[in-house]
């Protein structure tokens, strides 16, 4: 194998099985392999790797970003070990050494300190979580036995033996010029668990003295130095997409976003996009600023209408100079996957007065040669539209030195990734082959909420999705990942299993869970119970309790939305109102008590059946 020699002397690698040119199977790479090469390129050095593969290691979330980059992380790494004619280069991964402390080697050596355990050879973290040394095989007399151990480097003593039996190497048989490199050992030892404790916060709360009358990504720092101050490990989040569907304060739930990339523009610091070269325009906004900020709650809408009208003076004022330079250029680059979708769809949402792309006169159906050409500089579009580049743009900016702040002062920012996606957003528009727009994501019924929970939102396609291999999964964790070393997931039971309610419905009651086994006519009958279609999926009204559900409207009941069967006493809904969907329609802007009674009263009577039909087998 030819290698071009890389300019740092480290070689990064993984190991991969093909079968007819296909990749069959990956070993476990979060931590790729490093080779270290000698310090001068040299022909006629042979380097000899034994390496094993790699399956997931235990105690895996200690080779996670969150401790490689925070938690344990190596801010300053030591020096590559010296390379000598014939060497032994052994390697080891142990990720759970904070700074003060170090790797290394005792045996039966010299250089090894002959087992006296504080004169062991400490182990370079170059490659940390990885450790490394290479010792000059021609000072080595084998069989060489030897143990690793936990070096304290300030206290300059070993303070832990490794959890197993020595080690051991016969002669290997290391030729001159040869370096033989043995890899792929892990190291334990009988340390207590780690714990740590943290704070989770909507961004949104952290309003300070610098707001405009609520908390944004500038704010999140100082959190951080709260955490420090509290010895605290972990700062997470709420949500941050962008959920602008109305501009109204029913957006200003985190969790129905429009965009699972884009973040919301209220959390920008507007004190890090510029300032208002226009004297007059600065002593309004710091008027603004100060009168949101005394408010003794968060005024959603007024606090956006702000911010959106900072956004306009400062994107004229300093928007082609941004979009000019290389930063962003080369975010664009990155970004522009989701970034020129996300603000078509903005600049239409707002064109048309509705986040509802159906309902729009023009580009419903997403097309990308359409908003590719929309999008393109120079149209009558472009200025609106790139206004969102722009913004984002600064956003990604501070969200991401938030996450270097926390990461260099060893606190983990961890995210928060709702589970489903808005029924109106970018990407039900522009990859709508993904979802069940026909079905609704919730939540069973418990005794916290006796109807169930409907979130509204669409649920996947995971046929589909399996089809290219969770792409679309996969390239949203490694957007989240740039700004957050650890998430949640809300709520992980979705990738395994859902509660999916029909379009017609209203509550949760009506659901059931995908996957699920549904049961046969067969099976039903095998427990000795008559099959009765009707009776199991139709609503049992009953004239006896009627009175009790709807009082002194069970009259009006009668004459508008129910009609008796053949069966005394028993009725059925009238057709115009045999969904709670068509009964919410009729009811919908009656806000008197009497109508919601009836309404209410009319889901529950929609909602008593014994049984629901498979939305799978349908």
């Amino acid at each position: 194998m030819e290698l071009s020699y890389p300019e740092a002397g480290i070689a990064n690698y993984i190991y991969l099985i093909y079968k007819e040119n296909q990749v069959v199977r990956e070993e476990w790479h979060g931590i790729q392999r490093c080779l270290l090469l000698p310090q001068t390129a040299d022909a006629a050095k042979k380097i000899t790797v034994y390496d094993s593969w790699k399956n997931l290691p235990e105690e895996q979330y200690f080779y996670s970003s969150a401790f490689t980059e925070s938690l344990l992380a190596h801010r300053k790494r030591g020096a590559l070990p010296k390379s000598h004619k014939k060497g032994l280069m052994i390697k080891a991964y142990a990720p759970r050494i904070s700074e003060d402390y170090c790797l290394a080697i005792s045996g039966n050596q010299t250089i090894l300190g002959n087992w006296e355990a504080d004169k062991a050879l400490p182990m370079s973290d170059a490659c940390f979580p990885e450790w490394v040394t290479e010792v000059d095989a021609s000072k080595l007399t084998f069989p060489l036995e030897y143990k690793f151990v936990l070096y304290n480097k300030k206290e300059k003593k070993a303070e832990a033996w490794e959890n197993n039996p020595n080690r051991y190497l016969a002669d290997p048989g290391i030729k001159a010029n040869e370096t033989r490199v043995l890899s792929d050992r892990y190291v334990y030892f009988d340390t207590p668990a780690w714990k740590g404790a943290g704070v989770a916060v909507p961004v949104f709360s952290l309003k300070s003295e610098k707001s405009f009358g609520v908390g944004d990504f500038g704010d999140l720092k100082l959190l951080i130095d709260w955490a420090v101050e509290t010895h605290q490990k972990v700062v997470q989040v709420l949500p941050v997409n962008d959920t602008t569907m109305t501009h109204s304060w029913t957006d200003s739930y985190p969790y129905s976003s429009i965009s699972i990339y884009a973040f919301h523009p209220m959390y920008a610091d507007l004190s890090r996009m510029g300032k208002l070269k226009k004297a007059a325009d600065a002593k309004r906004f710091n008027e603004k600023q100060a009168e949101l900020n005394s408010l003794s709650v968060i005024d959603y809408e007024a606090v956006n209408q702000v911010k959106w009208e900072y956004f306009r003076l400062i994107f004229q004022q300093e928007g082609e100079k941004v979009l000019a330079s290389e930063a962003f250029k080369e975010f664009f680059e990155a970004n522009q996957e989701w970034l020129r979708p996300y603000a078509a769809f903005s600049y239409l949402r707002d064109a048309y007065k509705t986040p509802d792309f159906r309902l729009w006169p023009k580009y419903n159906t997403y097309k990308s040669k359409e908003i590719e050409q929309m999008c393109r500089p120079g149209t009558a579009d472009y200025p609106h539209i790139s206004i969102y580049y722009f913004i984002q743009f600064h956003l990604h900016l501070q969200l991401l030195e938030a996450t270097n702040y926390a990461r260099a002062n060893g606190v983990v920012l961890k995210g928060d990734i709702p589970i489903g996606i808005s029924r109106n957003s970018v990407e039900a528009w522009t990859e709508p082959h993904y979802f069940n727009l026909n079905g609704q994501a919730g939540a069973p019924p418990d005794d916290f909420s006796v109807n169930g929970q409907n979130w509204g939102l669409p649920t996947y396609n995971w046929e589909v999705m399996e089809q290219d291999d969770y792409s679309w999964w996969m390239k949203r964790f490694r957007k989240m990942s740039e700004y957050f070393d650890a998430y949640r997931i809300d709520h992980i039971l979705g990738f395994f299993r859902i509660w999916e309610i029909p379009m017609h419905a209203v509550h949760g009651l009506l659901g059931q869970f995908v996957p699920s086994l549904p049961m046969s006519r067969e099976e039903i009958e095998s427990y000795g119970l008559p099959f009765r279609e009707e009776f199991y999926l139709t609503p049992y009204i009953h004239e006896y309790f009627l009175q009790q559900v709807f009082g002194e409207q069970t009259d009006y009941v009668k004459q508008h939305f129910i009609e008796p069967t053949n069966t005394w006493e028993v009725y059925r809904m009238r057709e115009a109102f045999d969904t709670q969907r068509k009964v919410e329609t009729f009811f919908a802007g009656k806000t008197d008590a009497d109508s919601i009674r009836v309404r209410d009263g009319l889901y529950s009577l929609i909602s008593d059946v014994l049984c629901a039909r498979s939305q799978r087998t349908a």
